[in-house]
């Protein structure tokens, strides 16, 4: 890796595949909590206990947008950077980074 674009290839898509996992994880816990809320609900919970668990609902809400936004932003850096650095194209951290950029598109789709 002598190659300091590599490096920064590596960077940008490590940077990409971690923001994708936590968008898809704040989009899994608001399924979560909801379904406990909705448990909640058939155990007849206390009010006090409702009003929390649709604050926490909220919460979870509020962070989907703000991931999508900060996962298309560095989206679309690292869509950018492999087309300028065509001649990595042979390499196996490019490869990664496009079959990284896959996913980043699917979980943008969402």
């Amino acid at each position: 890796m002598a190659d300091p674009r590599i490096r920064q290839l590596v960077i940008k898509s490590g940077v990409v595949r971690r923001l994708t996992k936590e968008k898809s994880c704040y989009a899994k816990e608001v399924i979560i909590e909801q379904s406990r809320m909705e448990k909640f609900r058939g155990e007849g919970a206390d009010e006090h206990v409702l009003r929390k668990q649709e604050e926490v609902i909220q919460e979870c809400i509020m962070m989907v947008p703000d991931s999508k936004r900060r996962l298309q932003k560095e989206f679309e850096i690292l869509e950018k950077y492999l087309s300028d650095e065509q001649d990595l194209k042979e390499t196996e951290a490019y490869t990664k980074a496009a079959e990284i950029l896959k996913a980043a598109k699917l979980e943008l789709e969402i």
